[in-house]
């Protein structure tokens, strides 16, 4: 399966509905099902040559039947969604990643729940528009999420239909791909560095705590790499080639990624050259922890405040910044402080892996002192002014 930019295929096939395209994450579960395939008829071919036995194709396929485990069921339009989300997430043990197959159980529960509250059974005939408002509306008003995780979870149940529709040729409404929300929510902020910050953290002396040591070196490593914790987790010696970049396939994406290294990266690998990998990763959880810890004793506490949307009413948080602070951000100091020493936006998105500008869009306007790097860099600055008599 081959992944279509939309932009492209509107352009190339006018009037195609887009909804039928599939999202990177879908292309890569259904190339991870051809190649969990493909592994096992190789196993099964290796058998009977093992065993000395001539074998036709049916031969394998009947192999195949054998040792393949159950599938999902193939749901009919009656059948409780609910049974069939529990049923697709224990079937893709293997083939999805445990985190995804982790929000897939945790939405059969969100829905179980409002079908007790609804008095009313989730079948695949009953889930149109009018119903997904319903839902959505449970989730923000009955459960207390917040309007972008409400709309996460809605996303997710629009791919679940669709896997439904695609993969198991179940007849559903086809007007839930027109089903929308908004996630106005997410541009409130967005956590990243300053210069400042980050060099109090990278040059912070802790000398006497090697645990949180490490994982600033690890957090530091990403704000200079622009690489997710699945990247910096799976990161191994021959990722990092002679010509000092490193060469490696996003987890998250399945994108080659290309990362020259810069004299903060290459020290922080330097300072780890005589172990087994390359950097000493600890768990996520553990990681975003210790960052924290790491981020107050730098003093990053500029105070931030978070705004989310629970239905139509708005609350509002401050909180020091140390306190957001994880792993990620690193990834998203990265793009904003390479923008701000004025490397071209396009040049960042191929660093950072981003495809589109609307994901990356959010960080362009994050620090004013980009603005002030690109107008200077243009036309040149403009001494300060003195105040007039």
């Amino acid at each position: 399966a081959v992944y279509a930019d939309r932009k492209q295929v509107k352009k190339e096939l006018p009037g195609f509905d887009l909804s039928y395209l599939l999202s990177t994450g879908e292309i890569a579960d259904i190339n991870g099902k051809l190649q969990e395939l493909a592994t096992a008829i190789g196993d099964i071919e290796t058998r009977f040559k093992l065993d000395k036995k001539d074998f036709t194709p049916q031969m394998v396929i009947d192999a195949l039947k054998a040792v393949k485990r159950p599938e999902a069921k193939r749901a009919e339009p009656g059948v409780n969604m609910v049974d069939f989300i529990r049923q697709f997430a224990k079937d893709s043990t293997g083939t999805h990643k445990a985190g995804t197959l982790k929000v897939y159980t945790g939405l059969a529960a969100h829905l179980e729940e409002y079908q007790k509250a609804s008095r009313q059974k989730l079948t695949f005939d009953l889930i149109d528009i009018p119903q997904l408002r319903r839902i959505n509306n449970y989730l923000t008003d009955d459960r207390g999420m917040n309007n972008v995780t409400a709309a996460k979870q809605m996303s997710t149940i629009k791919t679940l239909l669709n896997y439904a529709r695609t993969l198991y040729g179940v007849t559903v409404r086809p007007d839930y791909r027109d089903f929308k929300v908004s996630r106005k929510d997410s541009e409130f902020e967005v956590i990243t560095l300053t210069s400042d910050e980050f060099l109090s953290i990278y040059n912070l002396d802790l000398s006497g705590n090697k645990r949180l040591a490490a994982v600033r070196d690890v957090f530091c490593f990403s704000c200079a790499t622009g690489l997710r914790y699945s990247d910096l987790a799976q990161l191994k010696r021959d990722h990092i080639r002679k010509d000092n970049t490193i060469r490696m396939t996003a987890a998250k994406t399945g994108q080659k990624l290309v990362i020259p290294l810069n004299p903060i990266s290459y020290s922080i690998l330097q300072k780890y050259k005589g172990q087994l990998a390359p950097l000493p990763i600890i768990s996520n959880q553990k990681t975003n922890s210790y960052i924290k810890e790491i981020g107050k004793l730098a003093s990053i506490d500029t105070p931030i405040e978070k705004v989310r949307t629970f239905g139509v009413k708005k609350v509002t948080e401050v909180f020091p910044k140390h306190e957001l602070l994880s792993i990620h951000v690193g990834r998203k100091s990265f793009i904003t402080l390479s923008l701000e020493k004025g490397i071209a936006l396009q040049e960042v998105m191929a660093l950072s892996g981003h495809t589109t500008y609307k994901a990356f869009r959010r960080y362009v306007d994050v620090n004013d002192s980009r603005k002030k790097t690109v107008m200077a860099q243009a036309w040149g600055a403009v001494n300060p002014l003195k105040k007039a008599n």
